[in-house]
């Protein structure tokens, strides 16, 4: 079997808000740990995972989310994953909150439905 690797790019704009914001790698990734802990998640990432993201390697899962969170805080201005170059995903508050109309219950599950089946399609080649 042959490996397929794709070239990443470097993330400029991630690397840009780590030196606005004043982040060490450590303390980045310290910082979403802790934002991961009050969410009840178990994080464990460290700087050389910072450095992983600033190559182009995309975090998985409500990570993206998490760490634009972290710099929404820093900074004091809404930042998206997407401000980050980053992949989008689900919210961190996805499927934690009680939908106030039937109508908005199915569109909350029918978003959740199409980000785990979007995130299976390799499997499925």
């Amino acid at each position: 079997m042959t490996e397929r690797t794709t070239p990443r790019t470097p993330n400029r704009q991630l690397a840009a808000l780590i030196a606005e914001a004043g982040f060490s790698h450590a303390g980045l990734a310290r910082r979403v740990d802790q934002l991961g802990l009050e969410h009840g998640l178990d994080l464990r990432y460290d700087k050389t995972s910072v450095t992983r993201w600033l190559r182009g390697q995309q975090p998985r899962g409500t990570t993206p989310a998490l760490i634009a969170e972290v710099f929404t805080r820093r900074l004091g201005r809404r930042l998206s994953a997407q401000d980050l170059g980053l992949d989008a995903c689900a919210p961190v508050y996805a499927g934690l909150e009680f939908a106030a109309t039937p109508e908005e219950a199915v569109d909350i599950v029918s978003g959740l439905w199409r980000k785990v089946s979007g995130s299976h399609a390799e499997l499925r080649k």
